[in-house]
């Protein structure tokens, strides 16, 4: 393998390592992705559901989850612009969230 192939391939799985943390409820600060906030302030509402699988947001926005019929409030803020979370790692623990993931995407107001 010559040293260029071996760099893609540390950089590659670093770069896997940094993604499978991300994703894991256990591993993440939820304070790294945001913070909670009065449900007024939620501009747009998600209602997770058993099929829901994923959800876009954009850095900055506000959202409502409702999720069994409770909602919670969150406001994205991720200090590197974009990433991805589970989003059972922000809500409260008696909410469930069925693994579902939240793609956090760069305010296109900072590009």
């Amino acid at each position: 393998m010559t040293r260029m192939n071996t760099l893609a391939a540390v950089a590659f799985a670093f770069a896997a390592g940094v993604a499978s943390l991300n994703a894991s409820a256990d591993n993440i600060d939820p304070a790294n992705y945001g913070v909670a906030a009065q449900a007024s302030a939620g501009a747009r509402v998600v209602d997770i559901t058993p099929r829901t699988r994923y959800i876009n947001v954009t850095d900055g926005d506000t959202v409502t989850f409702n999720v069994g019929g409770q909602q919670f409030t969150w406001t994205f803020r991720v200090n590197h612009g974009e990433g991805v979370v589970a989003l059972s790692a922000i809500l409260p623990k008696e909410l469930d969230a069925h693994g579902v993931m939240v793609y956090v995407g760069q305010d296109p107001s900072y590009r």
